[in-house]
């Protein structure tokens, strides 16, 4: 049975990257397995949304018609998320999809941004 789950978020203004330059941009993944941190992922923010069957977007605001934002829809094995993010930086749009993808694996993950921040996700 296919669920959904539907997630909007308004993103605030930060440094506006638009979306040519942020795909460039290069990240990295790493999670840790049974105890030991291994490489996961390593390129660009373009070949790790294909390389996760990530799809987007451009979407407008359902009232406010002036704001676009974008749609992440991102599968899991036996539903699919989408999540809705109002913000003009394309970067730090992926960068909530991508902790979002993460945060619903599970699994403890280390995730180095576009602009060089370090998030650590599911540490208990």
């Amino acid at each position: 049975m296919l669920q959904f789950l539907h997630i909007v978020k308004i993103v605030p203004k930060k440094n506006k990257m638009n979306k040519q330059e942020a795909e460039k941009k290069n990240i990295s993944i790493h999670w840790w397995n049974f105890g030991s941190k291994t490489l996961d992922f390593k390129g660009t923010y373009k070949d790790y949304l294909r390389k996760r069957n990530i799809k987007v977007r451009t979407i407008k605001h359902p009232f406010a018609k002036d704001t676009k934002g974008y749609r992440f829809t991102i599968p899991l094995s036996g539903c699919v998320a989408r999540l809705d993010i109002f913000g003009s930086d394309y970067a730090a749009n992926c960068d909530e999809a991508i902790k979002v993808f993460l945060t619903l694996l599970g699994d403890k993950a280390l995730f180095n941004t576009g602009y060089g921040r370090e998030l650590k996700l599911n540490w208990r």
